[in-house]
């Protein structure tokens, strides 16, 4: 079989580069209830705890968690490409954290921290990949774009992070970049 996956990389070029070092927020997300309701909620505040994840989200309650992926961080531009700009439309991807920061394996190896105020996160080597939900949601075309990017090393799906310090997080906030592994 061919693979043709190639011609997203035009795509990806289009969109607006995204800082390294810092980027606001502009989108938080919590997914109440049970694992496959689908419910979003668009706060304006989040709490991140290092043992309950985001108050609120159903990731604690999910028996399919990963303990260290609490928190799923996707950039706001890649989003926007798939998701226009309707903010209900983006909550579909539930990913708890939206912001214009460069999330690439180049930018931020797994290892990285990132912190707002005093809350800070760190980047896990697990792949954030697009689910059958994410699919349904945004197109199988969609799904191929952030996957051929997470191939690439882009990142497109965005990345997934444990909590290591708690705290307060605002639609607003600049997540900035504390430490990269050496």
């Amino acid at each position: 079989m061919v693979d043709l996956s190639f011609r997203f990389d035009l795509w990806w070029k289009r969109l607006p580069a995204s800082p390294k070092d810092a980027g606001k927020i502009s989108l938080l997300i919590v997914r109440p209830g049970e694992p496959g309701e689908g419910r979003r909620e668009t706060p304006d505040a989040i709490e991140a705890d290092p043992e309950r994840g985001v108050i609120g989200d159903r990731w604690v309650t999910d028996p399919d968690r990963r303990l260290t992926n609490q928190v799923s961080l996707m950039n706001s531009n890649v989003l926007r490409s798939l998701a226009g700009d309707d903010r209900a439309k983006q909550a579909l991807a539930g990913d708890n954290i939206i912001a214009d920061l460069d999330l690439s394996e180049a930018n931020l190896p797994v290892g990285s921290r990132l912190a707002v105020g005093d809350v800070v996160f760190e980047i896990t080597p697990d792949p954030h990949r697009p689910c059958s939900s994410f699919v349904e949601r945004f197109g199988a075309s969609a799904a191929k774009k952030v996957a051929r990017a997470g191939r690439k090393g882009r990142r497109g799906r965005g990345v997934l992070m444990q909590i290591v310090a708690g705290g307060r997080v605002r639609v607003g906030d600049t997540l900035r970049v504390v430490s990269r592994p050496s």
